[in-house]
């Protein structure tokens, strides 16, 4: 009876030893499953973080790259525009120059003057209507013969004026037109109504600046077609 009872004894022992051991197995095991749940859930996380940290900072480093090459072309274009304003405005300048240059040519070229002073003659009378008001030339020292003819207007039939005083003479003296000589004029010529004191300027720079108001707009204008 007394072996039963130990045998019994030492088989409830042994059962409970067993089933702690399970339990302690299967309690080690779902705290193995946790820890290794969490670690995957913490890895994951980390790969996420690491994997959005990749793109802002990827996206950054766009941003600052489209930002450097957007101001890079911005930047050559504001060069390229300057160069061609810059090249614009040497262009028109040197059609200024070009205007004046041959102006000064043209009104030193004294057979032109000779043909200018008999046009402007009869047509400042025929625009203005002062058909009976004193014209007077004033003209410039480089003008050959101008001061002979003032001081001596008869020699003019006796053929001992130059060229272009007997081209610019004719019949304009006994027309009441009369020629001076201006130091103030240094190229082309200066028309002096005596009644309305008033004067009509035809020098070169005169000329020119007539010419270049006339013509700049239209130069510039076909250079803002090539060189926009």
């Amino acid at each position: 009876m007394k072996e039963e009872k130990a045998d019994y004894a030492s088989s409830g022992v042994e059962q409970l030893i067993e089933r702690l051991r399970e339990q302690a197995i299967d309690a080690g095991q779902a705290k193995a499953e946790s820890i290794v749940t969490d670690a995957q859930r913490r890895a994951a996380w980390l790969i996420g973080e690491a994997e959005q940290e990749a793109k802002n900072i990827l996206k950054k480093a766009q941003a600052e790259a489209d930002a450097m090459r957007s101001a890079g072309l911005d930047a050559l274009n504001l060069a390229a525009r300057d160069a061609l304003l810059r090249l614009r405005d040497t262009l028109l300048g040197s059609f200024s120059q070009e205007v004046q240059r041959v102006v000064g040519e043209k009104m030193a070229d004294q057979d032109f003057m000779a043909q200018l002073i008999l046009a402007l003659a009869g047509q400042v009378r025929d625009k203005t209507g002062l058909d009976r008001q004193q014209l007077t030339f004033l003209l410039p020292e480089t003008i050959s013969g101008v001061e002979e003819l003032r001081k001596n207007p008869e020699e003019l039939q006796q053929g001992e004026l130059s060229h272009v005083s007997a081209a610019i003479a004719g019949d304009l003296l006994r027309k009441g037109v009369r020629f001076e000589v201006d130091d103030e004029v240094k190229s082309g010529l200066v028309i002096r109504l005596e009644d309305n004191a008033m004067l009509i300027d035809f020098t070169d720079d005169a000329v020119a600046a007539l010419l270049l108001k006339h013509l700049q707009p239209r130069f510039r204008a076909l250079l803002q077609g090539i060189v926009k």
